[in-house]
This record gives structure tokens, C-alpha cells and sequence, in this order.
């Protein structure tokens, strides 16, 4: 080999060995998770949400074998926000921030399970007792029938960004032709905190004459309670609430927490605690698909309506 040729050769191979030093290494393998950040939409008063969800944390951990942590949530958007920012991993989410986080995260949105009450939920309206009394309100079989007494009545949703509390009521009462901002007393109110028990109150106190709730919430109210706020209409059914995991916590952890919720038994004491926290006969398994009547519902509102 002539000179030339023998420097040529050796400056192409050590190009190549050059460029071989260059390729990136594989990729390194994902840690092993080692806890899961639990969170829920604050539609409930706090003292009550930490402890159900103490409950489901500490059963979780047993079952799959790592440590599940709640951590409170300030309002709605922050659940939905949390799980996208990977500052939380798995979030009780109601149906419309349930279609928010899908929609946001897309696929890294495993939904795991819903309670069984959750595919056909429905929304209470309660009015004062006094209210009724005075004939202010009654009770109707279609919404159409209260629009003649609402010029003297007074309204409130529960928290914007609530399923049961505003979106789905304003729906139906958008659909029998009722304006909540022109045809009550005043334009409906909105309960700023205390989720559902917070509606329920201000409806008991008088302060005011009708308002919109999630029917397990009123359920599991106390009878004196339910004397002071009767129902005066149930609307459709519709999905409302489930559990959505991030896909960062890998399909094995994220197959555990789905059969450690499905297998919760009621008539296991220890299980039966569980879900009656959660206001639940049982988890059941539930695809993204059954949502989309809920987004189309929020897709209606007028753009930047909910901020």
C-alpha cells in the first residue's frame, strides 16, 4: 500500500470510528415507580375528602405493594393540570374535567374504573321548604314546567367547573328553553367552595330558593337535612366521575390499580368502608367513549366560559 493511500485509509477509519462514539446510547430503562401522588377534585368538604381518600390510599398501597399519597387539591383545574405536569399520578377526576384531562394528556389518559352509579348519574334540583310552602316552587316531572315560577325565584349552581353542580343542570335547563343568567330572580349564583354541602346549606338557610346537586351527595344527607331542601326535579342520566392514571406509571402498576379497585368487594367489611367513602356499591371497568356525550356538552359553552 503506497503512502498515500495508507493515510487516506486510516483518516476514513478514524471518521468512522469517530462517528460510532457519536450514536446515542440506548436509552436508559424507566425507575421503577415507587409512589403513586393520589388527588380528587374538591367537590367535597376537606375533612371528609382526606379521609375516603386516606382510605382508597392505604388500600391501594397494600394491594400493589407501593406507597399511594393523597394530596389535596386547591380547585378543579389543579387536578387537571397536576396529572399533565407530572405533579400528580392518579386523580378522582369528575366527568368534565375527566374529558378536560383526556383531551390534554390524550393517550398518556388511562382511565382505570368509575363507581357503578357513575355511568347513569343524575343531578337533584332542591328547593327551601319555605320556598315550597309559599309556592315560590313545587316540584315538576319536566323542567319547561318551573319556567313560569322562576321571575320569584333565587338559583345556585354548585362549583363552575363541577358535572353534576353546573355543567349538566345549565345543559338541561338550556334545553327547556331557561336562561340561568335572565330568567331567575337574579343570574344564578355559584358556590365558590364546600362543593356540594355547600349548595345544599345555602338552599336549607334560604339563602337561597333553589339549587342544583349531586344526587349521591343528598342521598347520604341527613334526613332533617333532605326536610329542609326536598327534591323538585331529577334529571336524565348521564357519566359522571372516574379514575384516571398517567402512563407514566407504567402498565404494570396502572393493571394493578385498575384490579385492586375492580376487586373491592362490599361484603367484605374492610372493602365496604372503602367504597362507601366513595359513595360507591363498586368500581366497574368503563371505556374513554362514554364520555364523549359530556364533551360534546362542554364543547356547547360559549368559548372561555368556564374561566
Amino acid at each position: 500500500m503506497k503512502p498515500r493511500q495508507a493515510i487516506a485509509l486510516f483518516a476514513l477509519l478514524g471518521v468512522a470510528s469517530v462517528a460510532v462514539a457519536q450514536d446515542p446510547a440506548p436509552a436508559t430503562a424507566t425507575k421503577p415507580v415507587t409512589l403513586v401522588r393520589v388527588s380528587a377534585i374538591p367537590d367535597f368538604n376537606k375533612g371528609k375528602l382526606d379521609k375516603t381518600a386516606k382510605a382508597v390510599c392505604d388500600y391501594l398501597t397494600k394491594e400493589v405493594g407501593i406507597e399511594f399519597r393523597f394530596e389535596a387539591s386547591s380547585d378543579y383545574t389543579a387536578t387537571v393540570n397536576g396529572l399533565v405536569a407530572n405533579k400528580l399520578d392518579l386523580v378522582w377526576y369528575g366527568g368534565l374535567t375527566a374529558v378536560q384531562t383526556m383531551d390534554a394528556a390524550k393517550k398518556d389518559a388511562v382511565l382505570l374504573a368509575c363507581r357503578d352509579v357513575d355511568l347513569e348519574f343524575k343531578t337533584y334540583f332542591v328547593a327551601n321548604k319555605d320556598a315550597i310552602a309559599k309556592g315560590l316552587v313545587k316540584p315538576v316531572d319536566k323542567l319547561e314546567d318551573l319556567k313560569a315560577m322562576l321571575k320569584n325565584v333565587s338559583f345556585t349552581f354548585g362549583d363552575k367547573m363541577s358535572t353534576s353542580g353546573h355543567l349538566m343542570p345549565r345543559h338541561f335547563l338550556v334545553q327547556a328553553g331557561i336562561d340561568p343568567e335572565k330568567d331567575f330572580k337574579s343570574p344564578a349564583a355559584y358556590r365558590v367552595s364546600g362543593g356540594h354541602a355547600s349548595t345544599l346549606q345555602a338552599v336549607i338557610s334560604g339563602e337561597v330558593d333553589l339549587g342544583a346537586l349531586n344526587f349521591v351527595y343528598y342521598d347520604k344527607a341527613k334526613p332533617e337535612e333532605k326536610a329542609g331542601a326536598p327534591i323538585v326535579y331529577t334529571t336524565p342520566k348521564y357519566v359522571d366521575y372516574c379514575w384516571i392514571g398517567h402512563a407514566r406509571l407504567g402498565e404494570d402498576v396502572l393493571k394493578k390499580t385498575k384490579q385492586a379497585l375492580l376487586q373491592l368487594d362490599a361484603k367484605k367489611e374492610a372493602d365496604k368502608a372503602v367504597l362507601d367513602g366513595w359513595g360507591a356499591g363498586k368500581f366497574v371497568a368503563a371505556d374513554k367513549q362514554q364520555w364523549d356525550g359530556i364533551r360534546k356538552v362542554l364543547q356547547a359553552l360559549p368559548k372561555d366560559f368556564l374561566k
